[in-house]
């Protein structure tokens, strides 16, 4: 290893311990990287005016008089003297890179018994947990939970925006609210979907920009798509984009409107 190098991994070293440490502050830090500049590993003296000093580290002169003694306290540096116009001459020493290092090592393994300490603890309650909260058993071994059936569960219908139908279908619309228990409530229309609906009435809704529902299967996808073009030849890259936004459930009708709205001026 160079001079350079062995000089530039002392004060990295000096630096680390002084970060470390939990009897220095953060102003610590900060006027010993300056004096560190100053100084070497062959040559591991600093001085500086306290003008310079208040320049390099944005400290105030009562907060670096007293950060200065408490460096010295710790034995990080030594007064040797003044220079001739009056800076008081600093010896740099890692007093306590040892004490630190070991320090460092027990935090870390303080720190992974709590983790592990924490999820001992963290198991034992997610066991007691399960035991407790473990459904009973019948006689075949599988639990005595309610069977799930998809025929009972109820269906939730879906919400048809005004205009969009015509006579001849029925559709099943909701208007439930709920605070506490559930109500229900339903209410049966008769409409149908026509294929030659235009688009002009789908979009009578209340909200021209609230998502037009999403259909139950293809076969209602493809009629509201073909409502929605009005029977105009719609390029089928123009249909398939609309389907997406549809089955998506983000489709509006202002901005279909807005998609085939360009088509049709250009024809």
């Amino acid at each position: 290893m160079t001079v350079e190098a062995a000089s530039a991994t002392w004060k990295f070293d000096f630096l680390d311990t002084v970060n470390a440490d939990p009897q220095c502050t953060p102003a610590c830090l900060k006027i010993i990287k300056a004096y560190l500049h100053f100084a070497s590993e062959a040559s591991p003296v600093a001085f500086m005016a306290k003008s310079e000093l208040v320049a390099r580290t944005d400290l105030g002169e009562a907060t670096i008089k007293r950060t200065r003694k408490l460096l010295s306290k710790l034995g990080y540096i030594r007064a040797i003297g003044k220079t001739a116009e009056g800076a008081v001459q600093y010896r740099l020493h890692n007093a306590r890179k040892q004490t630190i290092d070991e320090h460092i090592i027990l935090v870390r393994e303080k720190l992974a018994e709590d983790r592990r300490e924490g999820k001992k603890r963290f198991r034992t309650r997610t066991a007691a947990r399960g035991d407790q909260n473990e459904p009973p058993k019948n006689a075949t071994g599988g639990s005595k939970g309610t069977p799930r059936s998809d025929q009972n569960e109820r269906q939730i219908p879906r919400l048809i925006p005004r205009g969009i139908l015509s006579e001849g279908r029925d559709i099943l619309a909701t208007n439930s609210e709920s605070t506490g228990s559930t109500h229900e409530g339903q209410q049966r229309e008769q409409s149908g979907l026509s294929e030659t609906a235009g688009y002009a009435e789908m979009s009578r809704g209340d909200d021209s920009d609230e998502p037009i529902p999403v259909p139950c299967d293809q076969d209602e996808a493809q009629a509201m798509i073909e409502a929605i073009c009005e029977g105009r030849a719609v390029p089928d890259i123009v249909r398939r984009r609309l389907l997406s936004m549809l089955r998506a459930g983000v489709l509006t009708p202002r901005m279909a409107s807005n998609i085939l709205g360009p088509l049709e001026d250009a024809a």
